[in-house]
């Protein structure tokens, strides 16, 4: 209720009328200060917009009786698209991170299957099979650092491409005379056309210059043999001051730690009296 409706007696406005009236009156105010700066922003806007559009008319006004200025010009539009190192933009190394990855993943996947595949034949243990995997661990670096060289071969080569591509543009710029005018559209075409094919072939392309054989798994049956000692079943001890091992006796599955059990006992020498 509005002190002028208790100073006269009148019936009282439902406040919940009056806040939400207010909060119009509030919201219009804001709506009008938002329009006015963004009309003021337009004004700087044009403003840039027109100096910018008198200097391209003082270049071309230039260019036009003046080929260096030409020149200069042409130049500065090619490089709107082909700024400098617009090859690392265009193709970034990460662009292979996931193939890469990829790539590891499986060869490393098939050594392990190696490894399992000695082991279920019975050829190592699983001592030696985890003295394999191990270094499986360590050649990994070498394989990562292999995959990596491979992926930055396939890339500088496509990066070469679009470099030659935008060098025949900066020939065109650097040559232009009196008369002549610079279109960047037919090498921008080109540069695209080109980079799209070879975002679509990139995997083939680069998965068939991965040898498959990255990891070295010729001496993993060595290593295996090296960790687990001599055979692949327990053996028994060096008797010239090696640690007594459990033996199996033959035909048995009783183990002792007797070193000379399941040999024969030795008689012993008996002597007469006469």
């Amino acid at each position: 209720m509005s002190w002028l409706s208790n100073l006269f007696g009148g019936g009282g406005e439902d406040p919940e009328a009056v806040r939400q009236r207010e909060a119009g009156y509030a919201a219009q105010a804001a709506a009008r200060a938002e329009a006015a700066q963004q009309q003021q922003l337009q004004m700087q806007l044009d403003y840039l917009n027109s100096i910018r559009a008198d200097q391209a008319a003082k270049e071309a006004a230039l260019a036009a009786k003046d080929p260096t200025a030409l020149r200069q010009q042409a130049t500065h539009t090619l490089e709107g698209y082909f700024s400098p190192e617009f090859e690392q933009s265009f193709i970034p190394d990460s662009s292979l991170d996931t193939l890469k990855n990829a790539a590891y993943t499986a060869q490393r996947g098939t050594a392990d299957d190696y490894i399992t595949r000695l082991l279920k034949r019975g050829v190592i243990t699983d001592t030696g099979a985890t003295a394999a995997r191990a270094n499986l661990d360590t050649q990994g670096a070498k394989v990562r650092q292999q995959l990596s060289d491979l992926g930055d071969t396939v890339l500088n080569a496509e990066r070469d491409k679009l470099t030659g591509i935008a060098d025949k543009a900066r020939g065109r710029a650097s040559s232009l005379e009196v008369g002549d005018t610079f279109d960047l559209t037919p090498y921008q075409a080109e540069a695209t056309n080109e980079l799209g094919k070879f975002n679509t072939g990139l995997a083939d392309l680069y998965n068939s210059q991965v040898p498959t054989n990255l990891f070295d798994t010729s001496t993993l049956g060595a290593v295996a043999g090296g960790a687990q000692g001599a055979g692949n079943r327990p053996f028994a001890p060096d008797l010239t001051g090696g640690t007594s091992q459990p033996v199996v006796l033959p035909g048995t599955s009783e183990e002792t730690s007797d070193p000379f059990a399941g040999q024969a006992p030795v008689q012993k020498r008996t002597t007469s009296v006469f």
